[in-house]
């Protein structure tokens, strides 16, 4: 018999607290713990096999994992022959294909740069993923597609339910008072867009104050004492005229 291959999981694979990941000589990255030769998972998180012998643990409470039909705020990171690569704050890379940037099929050869070139953020929703493929994204739809102005804000995906506040009331009361748009993606990435740079500045400022503390018991009252404090150090206590 052939000797048993030391990574006991799959690439992708959701391992929860206690499950074997690794046996014997090999090298076990993230929360973990040892007994003899056997390492196994501390907290629930995603694996990923870097190498025959090198796996690392991403916990999911710090992880984004993609939701069919999320919308999320991406950064293309390379280029195929006939998809985009797109990173999501995840784990998990994803595809965004010729087939789901224009409305219509098209079998004109492209040169997919002129499009979306390395570095560029698009607004997309997940169309399929599960765990075993790599998520799919489309941007044919209304109000998605490449971003061409506006502050990208970064926060815990597992506190983006506290910048939508209940019933979106935060959201709302952002876009109301300072006169900006948010898009807010469910990767932890939140786009801000407004007319006045200050203004889409004190947003982000807010954004990312409300994310710091492990707990906020009403995001929305601390919203609005953030914002009547940016504001009236510079000297603007208005909102929307």
């Amino acid at each position: 018999m052939g000797t048993p291959m030391p990574i006991r999981v799959s690439n992708g694979q959701i391992v929860v607290p206690g499950e074997l990941v690794a046996e014997g000589r090999c090298e076990v990255l993230g929360p973990h713990f040892s007994s003899g030769r056997r390492h196994y998972a501390k907290v629930l998180s995603v694996a990923v096999v870097e190498k025959p012998r090198r796996v690392r643990l991403i916990p999911l409470k710090r992880s984004y994992v993609p939701v069919e039909g999320d919308i999320v705020i991406g950064k293309v990171v390379d280029i195929g022959p006939t998809s985009w690569v797109i990173d999501i704050n995840s784990p998990y890379m994803a595809l965004l294909q010729v087939s789901e940037v224009f409305p219509r099929p098209t079998t004109l050869q492209r040169d997919l740069s002129k499009i979306l070139k390395v570095g560029d953020v698009v607004i997309a929703k997940v169309l399929s993923f599960d765990f075993a493929h790599d998520p799919l994204l489309t941007i044919k739809e209304s109000k998605l597609g490449k971003v061409s102005k506006g502050l990208l804000v970064e926060i815990p995906p597992s506190r983006v339910s506290r910048i939508i506040g209940r019933k979106g009331q935060v959201v709302n009361y952002l876009r109301d008072v300072l006169d900006v748009e948010l898009v807010v993606g469910r990767n932890g990435r939140v786009l801000v867009v407004g007319e006045d740079s200050e203004r889409e500045a004190v947003a982000a400022y807010v954004i990312k104050r409300l994310c710091e503390e492990a707990y906020v018991p009403d995001p929305l009252a601390t919203a609005k004492q953030l914002v009547e404090e940016a504001l009236s150090s510079r000297g603007d206590v208005g909102g929307r005229g």
